[in-house]
């Protein structure tokens, strides 16, 4: 007795779209050897060395209105100024 195999073609008939993103992998070339490494990657399979941002890259006042820090200074000043009066 042969059976016959029912599923044999769902796939050849796939209708649905690929739902797969497969736009391309950012890369970043590594700080201490240069090898390109993926964007999200903790260490370079290179070199071993791990891959952190730079203290530099971070600073707070970038982007501000020279008013919003100069008030923002003002208010630190003020703040300390009434917590010397209180002592």
């Amino acid at each position: 007795m042969q059976y016959e195999d029912e599923f044999e073609n769902d796939y050849d008939e796939w209708s649905e779209p690929d739902v797969w993103d497969d736009e391309p992998t950012e890369v970043l070339a590594c700080p201490e050897c240069g090898e390109e490494v993926y964007e999200f990657a903790d260490m370079c399979p290179a070199c071993g060395m791990f891959i952190t941002p730079s203290a530099d890259a971070y600073n707070p006042w970038q982007g501000r209105p020279f008013w919003w820090v100069t008030l923002a200074i003002l208010g630190v000043v003020g703040f300390l100024f009434s917590l010397q009066l209180l002592f």
